[in-house]
């Protein structure tokens, strides 16, 4: 029986108030990304791993981006992605991606996408494509300003073809800070869907309210995450992942969050609402 979604594992990243693990280390964000078509709008996702975690959110927003991104006209790349998580998934199980084609105009495009295990949805979003144009290039958010090389490796724990740094040296019990640098190790080539998978893929990776955590609180499943891209980025080099608490309350939680690249440029924005609440007594 389906457990209620109040109190449903409803996000399927790792556990951001979680130790991180420093043992593991995977390196098949490709075969992670590869779909098969089963029909002109369905595809199936079939990397598994033997693993009793719950399957990593991250990963399945990447496979539903590719998924729709081969529905559309090559000229055209996603902007912004809306999606929830709504049941935990299973990493030893495939995901099955249906696609809808919600609107194909002169300049942009909509597909929304379900990602489904066992018949049952396990998370949903809209996807919003546009022709690549010129227009005015304009930064307001302010550049965090950060060197890489002053900051200490981290271990990417569950997560693919990844390298990670964090402001300070990493200890065992550890969480994953709300500031970090990240960068993929596989060969993403020149296609920029790759990359923006890959970046989909990063911005679900920690939470910006684990630091705010107190004994009373229990673990910060995800409700909901967005994304907006702004450049089309070269997720070989490394970015900085800066997340920002914003509220609490109605036992839910806001936080928002900046992927810069190394010449400060803002890369994506993203925004992400997670479960709040008291622990069971």
């Amino acid at each position: 029986m389906d457990q209620p979604k109040e109190d449903a594992v409803s996000s399927t990243e790792p556990n951001p108030a979680a130790a991180w693990d420093p043992t593991v280390d995977l390196n098949d964000l490709l075969e992670a990304f590869t779909l098969e078509r089963i029909d002109p709008d369905c595809y199936r996702a079939n990397y598994v791993v033997d693993d009793p975690k719950p399957l990593y959110g991250g990963q399945v927003v990447a496979q539903c981006l590719i998924a729709a991104c081969r529905t559309v006209d090559d000229d055209r790349l996603p902007h912004s992605l809306h999606g929830y998580f709504l049941r935990g998934g299973a990493a030893q199980e495939p995901v099955l991606l249906h696609v809808s084609r919600d609107f194909d105009g002169r300049s942009f495009a909509s597909r929304r996408v379900v990602a489904k295990q066992d018949g049952k949805v396990v998370f949903s979003c809209t996807m919003s494509f546009a022709r690549q144009s010129d227009g005015p290039d304009h930064q307001t958010a302010e550049s965090p300003g950060w060197d890489v090389e002053r900051l200490h490796e981290f271990p990417s724990g569950r997560l693919q073809s990844m390298q990670m740094r964090a402001l300070v040296p990493f200890e065992l019990g550890q969480r994953l800070p709300r500031k970090f640098a990240a960068r993929f190790t596989a060969d993403l080539g020149d296609d920029p869907v790759l990359h923006l998978a890959s970046l989909a893929y990063l911005s679900d990776t920690s939470s910006g309210l684990a630091e705010i955590q107190g004994k009373d609180v229990g673990y910060l499943s995800s409700i909901d995450h967005s994304v907006w891209l702004h450049q089309i980025p070269d997720m070989t080099q490394w970015h900085l992942v800066e997340l920002e608490p914003r509220c609490t309350g109605a036992g839910r939680g806001l936080f928002t969050g900046g992927i810069f690249d190394q010449a400060g440029r803002l890369i994506a924005s993203t925004a992400q609402e997670s479960l709040f609440r008291y622990r069971r007594q």
